[in-house]
């Protein structure tokens, strides 16, 4: 049961509160500043939501599954990195596509498992695992917002597969291999940085001169960069190799500290296939602009930075994401299996 009660401060200020119980719990509800009349209306409403609330009885806001593709990817694009945008919105077309603009409450977990094989015919079960969180985030914002009383993806298991494996990297002697392809090469001072910062494709490619505090000796990687949307900050106070390459680095008239001598701005998809096709001229098919990142990490793992700090340096939002990187290379293991007490 509620109840309206006013509230005088010494002040000669009055406000309305609403009390009323959740259990044997006895909770108040501000109204604030207004008329008697508007406290009783106001009342009135609260005490039909409780009514509905307690009887579990929600008004669903129906709306269909394109609907939902426009409202929640117009919602992300300000929250979320562009690639994950991208992603989100290839996962809802392809399962649009296949489910058809229907009303997302009317979606069963039949139609999700029939939609699963449907795809398990061209793509592997870890892709589908990544698409069903997708899908799954997605409904549960649904959820969030009134148009669904529970969403149908928690009901349905991932696919059991076997562990991925550890994420690749570079010995020192391929470091070295990578550094003698790219002497010379118009990438030659975009790659020493991804090896020297471990910076993403895109956080490199978005840096400008403006980012980088040479008297603080700081590079402040842009939110807009960034695959958390958050600024991250590199140092290299007592990074001597940093210093020297910062100072190699031509300036451009667009302040862009990596680009073509054409002027141009570079895009994500030129640097990385460029990239990718020099490390297999030497031999590193298997390796990627993104492996420079995996090298960088990696190192600082096997030469003892403690993980909650690599976790800072490289900007991981999530130390799982950390954990995966704790590995070391056959040649560190095997001189440290050796190292006992006794």
């Amino acid at each position: 049961m509620a109840s309206l009660r006013k509230r005088e401060y010494k002040s000669g200020k009055i406000v309305w509160v609403i009390d009323y119980y959740k259990g044997k719990k006895h909770l108040m509800k501000t109204i604030g500043s207004c008329d008697k009349r508007t406290a009783e209306k106001i009342l009135h409403k609260f005490v039909t939501e409780q009514s509905k609330t307690d009887a579990g009885i929600n008004e669903l806001k129906k709306i269909t599954l394109s609907t939902l593709q426009s409202e929640y990817l117009k919602n992300s694009s300000s929250t979320k990195a562009e690639r994950s945008i991208e992603r989100e919105e290839l996962v809802l077309r392809t399962f649009l596509e296949y489910i058809g603009d229907t009303y997302i409450s009317d979606i069963s977990i039949s139609d999700v498992q029939n939609y699963r094989n449907f795809r398990l015919r061209t793509i592997s079960p870890e892709t589908i695992n990544l698409e069903f969180r997708h899908l799954k985030a997605i409904f549960n914002w649904a959820k969030e917002r009134n148009y669904l009383s529970q969403s149908v993806f928690t009901k349905v298991k991932p696919i059991r597969v076997p562990e991925s494996e550890l994420p690749k990297f570079l010995e020192v002697e391929e470091i070295q291999k990578v550094r003698e392809v790219f002497n010379d090469d118009p990438f030659q001072w975009i790659v020493e940085f991804y090896l020297l910062t471990g910076a993403r494709l895109k956080e490199a490619l978005v840096l400008r001169w403006s980012n980088i505090d040479l008297k603080r000796q700081m590079i402040t990687i842009p939110s807009s960069g960034t695959k958390a949307k958050k600024h991250r900050i590199i140092s290299y106070i007592e990074d001597k190799q940093l210093k020297k390459l910062l100072k190699k680095i031509p300036k451009r008239n667009d302040n862009l500290l990596f680009g073509p001598t054409n002027r141009k701005q570079w895009s994500s998809w030129w640097v990385s296939r460029k990239i990718s096709k020099r490390l297999n001229e030497i031999g590193l098919s298997w390796a990627s602009c993104h492996t420079f990142r995996h090298t960088y990490i990696s190192h600082l793992v096997m030469n003892g930075v403690p993980l909650t700090t690599v976790k800072e340096i490289v900007g991981h939002s999530s130390f799982t994401t950390t954990l995966r990187y704790a590995h070391l290379s056959t040649s560190h293991k095997e001189q440290m299996s050796s190292k006992r007490m006794y």
